[in-house]
């Protein structure tokens, strides 16, 4: 496992999905947008040879599946830091057969990760929600995510501290934050991002804008640190 210090920005692998031809009819979605596949496809494609070649990670890609129209979001599924894999238990309904189906665990477990399963049915989390800083987890409290999931969270995580974070106005917590670096956040531009983690740090380090139209590029793999 990394140190407590180091765990952040040091990896070794990716796990990825690839777009089934139903996220366009079927995915779950706000606001009625439409989705162009053939620009997602692209944007994934692109996605996929930045972590290959520019990263140098060894990606891990999992087929689609047509029965699963939102598992391009593998990043829903688990949560991974060090040698552990907490298979989550998404909010959505729909989505707990991507769960169910087994096929990120297989991978996860594939690459010799201690696997921790969800099995509290009243514990809801979708790794969205979950923001690992490199010395401490925090966890949006969402439609998706609750209070229980952020516990078992945090018994899986025991060496990190973990700190729940109301979400409001997004989906997701990584709807609006997200690590741009070690030590570095970058935060939406709204008045619910801006307050999201104020009681936690006096001043943000950083504050950015980031107007994310697919969501795509952001929520795709999951990341296995060294």
């Amino acid at each position: 496992m990394a140190g407590l210090m180091s765990g952040f920005g040091c990896f070794t692998h990716a796990v990825v999905r690839a777009v089934p031809q139903s996220l366009a009819r079927d995915a779950l979605r706000s606001g009625g947008l439409e989705v162009d596949l053939l620009k997602v496809q692209e944007e994934y494609e692109e996605y996929v040879s930045v972590l290959k070649h520019r990263l140098g990670l060894e990606v891990l890609e999992l087929p689609a599946d047509e029965a699963l129209p939102d598992c391009v979001f593998v990043e829903d599924a688990a949560v991974v830091c060090g040698d552990t894999a907490l298979v989550s238990r998404p909010g959505a309904q729909s989505r707990r057969r991507e769960v169910k189906n087994r096929a990120v665990k297989a991978a996860l477990t594939e690459l010799g990760l201690n696997i921790v399963e969800m099995t509290d049915e009243s514990a809801t989390l979708d790794g969205g929600d979950v923001l690992f800083t490199g010395r401490e987890f925090f966890v949006g409290l969402s439609k998706r995510t609750n209070q229980r999931g952020a516990e078992i969270l945090a018994d899986a995580f025991k060496d990190y501290a973990v700190s729940t974070v109301p979400v409001q106005d997004a989906l997701h917590l990584k709807s609006f934050c997200s690590m741009a670096g070690p030590g570095l956040i970058a935060i939406g531009s709204s008045e619910a991002a801006q307050k999201a983690l104020k009681h936690h740090y006096s001043s943000l380090q950083c504050h950015m804008i980031f107007r994310n139209h697919s969501n795509m590029l952001i929520c795709c793999s999951r990341n296995i640190s060294c």
